[in-house]
This record gives structure tokens, C-alpha cells and sequence, in this order.
């Protein structure tokens, strides 16, 4: 499992105390109401992350690599393999991919057979979009090789999970006040193109240029009638002619849920954490111009419901304030994208025998670490973190050599969490799904995507794992630090 992070190209906060005021570059977005010499006053703001990085995620990390093919794809075995085998009952093979999509055009598979079943498919050619090493599951089968039949093989799906993905807007609180039953945050998927602009809150004199609440672009005020179909927009009642405060959609022509949002309480968490998985699929279809991209990619608008932004009574107020990408912290407004790349394939064929190369652990007290940790990354890295373990009390058999040097799997149900090491913030949670510890033949594993952290930061990990229906977290002070470069 895996989770890579996108941080925004743009954001701003829209004001209706000085509607032509610009926030480009301020360090906070604030979406908040408020009293101003007894008149009831609102902000919203808006945030972008640029579509050549949405769809990179997803073509590189979510559709074009790792496990599965998509639904209806058709993997085609071709009459000549490299090892020109008489049959494939036992052994392992290599040959072209061939996808009715075309994805795989250049790549080539090595598929390990035992006793007629498919136990592993694993690129060793990326060819057009996957990745080396990338985990497959094949949903259909045809062949042109009459040795090879669907009716004399089966598929062993059980270690190939389907891909999926999710997607997550994070934004971290600077100030979060005045909560009440109704205190709310919607997200929705901006309708018209905006730009940022250079100003700050409190500038003297006012900066114009870019996004205000009346301006979408300088000069270029939003839509403040005869929407589109599925768009709207809204004003302040009590600022005169400030009609604006941005325009956004409310519905998909594919009847997906786009619009999310966020109950606060006095109890709950106060960063905003919302999934926008549907949102991030029209865009990233849109992009890509394929079905269910009728949205195209303006952003997100984040604003309190309507029924309170513009009540004139404390008692409505609340202030959201969060840290824009131009925040001097390490908090910037961040997109989250979970995708599954799951695989747990702990068996492989040597000369047609299946081999059970490595024992899983059996009782949670363990030595937990890992043994490729290199300390110090690159930004744009990628890092494989192979896990080294051993039962703190081995059993006492006889055997030659001692039981500590047997490196073990952990279990399934083993996941991995990354945290800043100086605030100890979890940069990336425990998640059942999309944190899932994977393993091979060689050990347990995991891949830390570098671009989502910030740099000149050191990070630790920490491993939780189930065993004997006993959960236990490893913190063992596994450590590095991203660099720039």
C-alpha cells in the first residue's frame, strides 16, 4: 500500500469585508464568519493542485503500474514464450504483454506456474505505463498457444487484489475557534478559472490584482447569474454590490457525490480532512478524456454552509483559519492519494517445486527494524524499506546455526505510519487499507513516496501489527531525513 502527497500550485482567501482585497500570498486561508462593526462578514477560500500532477498519480501510481489490470482488460498469451516451454505445469516464464488497452505495449512478464496455477505475474519490462516489479492479476485469459488453455489452468487471485484509490484534501489548523452545533466546512469542486494574484491580508494599500470575492480574475468578476447547469454562486446580502464569493459545482452529470464536507465539534479533530476520491475522478478523467470527466480541474472551494455566513449574531461565528502553501511551517494543504499496491506472494517455483522460502512471525514480542534504511533521501525518491524480523524467544529446536539470523514476515495484518520526528505529526497514518505491509520471498516491505514529505526533515517509522489476537505498535526509532535535490 501506499500513499503519494500533492501539495497546491495555487490558493487564496476570498473576504467580503473588502471584496476587490487579494490573498495570494498570504500564509493563512481562513474560511470564517464573523462581526464587523455589527454586520455579518464571511471569507471562503479556494485551493488548486495542477492536473498534470493529479493525473500523473494516477496514471503512474494508480492505473498504469502495480496490481491488476482494469476491469475487462484482456491478457493475451502469445504462441512463442522465451523459454519455448512444451507446457506450463510447473516453471517460470517469460514473455511479451500483450493488453486489450494498450497499456502494456513493450512490457514483458515473468509468471511463475506450479501444478498448473498462476502463483506470481511480475513486470520485468515496464514497457508503456507499468512499473518494474509491479504485481499483476490476470481477470481474463485468452491464449494462441495450444499447450496453454484456460481449461487446463487455473488462477490463484487469492495474493492479487483489485487496485483501488483514494483521494483526501488535508488542510492543518493554525486557528479554530468559537465551535458550535453547526459549525461546518463544505468542499466543493470550483466551476470557473481564477487567478491568484500577489496580495496579503492587511496590505496598505489593498493588492487587486488576481482573485477577490468580486473578482475571479483582475477585472473579470465571477458569474453572478444565469449559472450552468449543476453550478451556482452566491453574495453577500449585506455588502451591496459585492455580488461574487466564487462559483462552484453542485453536481456531476455521472450522479457522483461531489460535494463533502466536515462536521466539527468541540472533540473532533480541528484539521480538515475530507475525502474528495469523486471529485479527483472527473478531474483526472476530464484530463485524460475518457468517461466521467464532465468537471474540469478549477480547484476546491472551501466555505461554511450557507445558513450561517451571513447571520449578523455571534453566536453564528467561527473562525477556520489553516496554513496556505505559502506557510512558513511545514503544514501546507496537501492531497493525499491512497492506491492500492498490496501484494503477499511469500512462494516461488524453483525447477518446478514450489518452495516456502521464509516463516511468518507467530507471537507479537519481536525485534523489529529494517535492514536497506539508507538515512538520508532525495525528494524525488522513491525508497523500498525491506523489513528485518525475529521472534524475541525463538523456539528451541535443533537446527545449526542460531535462530536470530532467520529473517521472518510479519502478518497480513501489518501496517506501516510515518511521523515527523521533532512534532511527532503523523505525515502518513495508520490505514488499514492503504498502509498495508506487503511481503515477497525475500521479506516484508513497503514503498515511502519521498515528494510527499517536506525536505530537511527527519521522519520516523513506526510498524503495527496483529499476532495471536494481540495488536502491537514498533516504534524502534527507524529513522531518516528527506534532502532536497
Amino acid at each position: 500500500m501506499a500513499v503519494y502527497k500533492l501539495f497546491p500550485e495555487k490558493d487564496a482567501t476570498l473576504y467580503t469585508q473588502d471584496v476587490t482585497m487579494n490573498t495570494g500570498l498570504d500564509e493563512i486561508l481562513e474560511a470564517s464568519t464573523y462581526l464587523l462593526n455589527d454586520a455579518a462578514q464571511s471569507s471562503r477560500y479556494l485551493i488548486k493542485f495542477a492536473s498534470n500532477e493529479l493525473t500523473g498519480a494516477y496514471t503512474n501510481y494508480v492505473s498504469g503500474s502495480g496490481i491488476s489490470y482494469l476491469e475487462g482488460d484482456l491478457c493475451t498469451f502469445p504462441n512463442s514464450f522465451t523459454q519455448n516451454p512444451t507446457n506450463l505445469e510447473n516453471g517460470v516464464f517469460s514473455f511479451p504483454l500483450t493488453v486489450s488497452q494498450s497499456k502494456g505495449i513493450g512490457g514483458e512478464l515473468t509468471v511463475v506456474v506450479v501444478g498448473h496455477t498462476i502463483v506470481s505475474a511480475v513486470v520485468i519490462n515496464r514497457g508503456k505505463n507499468y512499473l518494474i516489479g509491479d504485481q499483476f492479476k490476470i481477470l481474463r485469459l485468452q491464449t494462441t498457444s495450444s499447450a496453454f488453455t484456460t481449461a487446463s489452468l487455473t488462477l490463484n487471485n487469492n495474493d492479487f487484489a483489485n487496485r483501488s484509490f483514494k483521494v483526501n484534501l488535508r488542510n492543518y489548523a493554525a486557528v479554530v475557534t468559537n465551535l458550535n452545533s453547526t459549525s461546518y466546512l463544505k468542499v466543493y469542486p470550483i466551476s470557473q478559472s481564477w487567478d491568484m494574484g500577489t496580495g496579503r491580508f492587511g496590505n496598505s494599500p489593498v493588492t487587486t490584482n488576481g482573485c477577490s470575492w468580486r473578482d475571479r480574475t483582475t477585472g473579470v468578476n465571477w458569474t453572478n447569474g444565469n449559472f450552468n447547469a449543476l453550478t451556482t454562486g452566491s453574495y453577500s446580502q449585506n455588502a451591496g454590490t459585492s455580488i461574487g464569493g466564487g462559483t462552484w459545482f453542485t453536481g456531476s452529470t455521472t450522479l457522483k457525490n461531489i460535494v463533502q464536507g466536515q462536521t466539527f465539534t468541540y472533540s473532533d479533530p480541528i484539521d480538515l480532512n475530507v475525502d474528495v476520491t469523486n471529485t479527483a475522478d472527473t478531474w483526472i478523467s476530464n484530463s485524460l478524456g475518457i468517461a466521467g470527466g464532465d468537471i474540469p480541474n478549477e480547484g476546491f472551494l472551501i466555505k461554511q454552509t450557507s445558513s450561517v455566513e451571513f447571520i449578523p449574531s455571534e453566536s453564528f461565528c467561527s473562525t477556520f483559519k489553516y496554513y496556505s502553501v505559502d506557510t512558513n511551517t511545514i503544514y501546507p494543504p496537501q492531497l493525499d492519494f491512497k492506491f492500492d499496491d498490496f501484494y503477499y506472494g511469500t512462494a516461488s517455483a524453483e525447477k518446478g517445486i514450489l518452495v516456502r522460502k521464509m516463516e511468518t512471525l507467530s507471537k507479537p514480542e519481536a525485534f523489529i527494524s529494517t535492514y536497506n534504511n539508507d538515512g538520508v533521501y532525495f525528494s524525488e525518491s522513491v525508497q523500498r524499506f525491506r523489513i528485518a524480523a525475529v521472534p524475541q524467544y525463538p523456539p528451541k529446536v535443533f537446527q545449526t546455526q542460531s535462530g536470530y539470523l532467520n529473517n521472518f514476515l510479519l502478518p497480513k495484518t501489518s501496517y506501516y505510519a510515518v511521523k515527523d520526528s521533532e512534532t511527532n505529526e503523523y505525515v502518513i497514518n495508520f490505514d488499514d487499507t492503504y498502509t498495508q505491509v506487503s511481503a515477497d520471498t525475500t521479506s516484508s516491505y513497503f514503498d515511502i513516496y519521498m515528494g510527499g514529505l517536506e525536505p530537511e526533515r527527519y521522519y520516523t517509522i513506526l510498524l503495527k501489527t496483529t499476532i495471536d489476537g494481540t495488536t502491537k505498535v514498533f516504534d524502534e526509532d527507524i529513522m531518516f531525513k528527506v534532502t532536497n535535490g
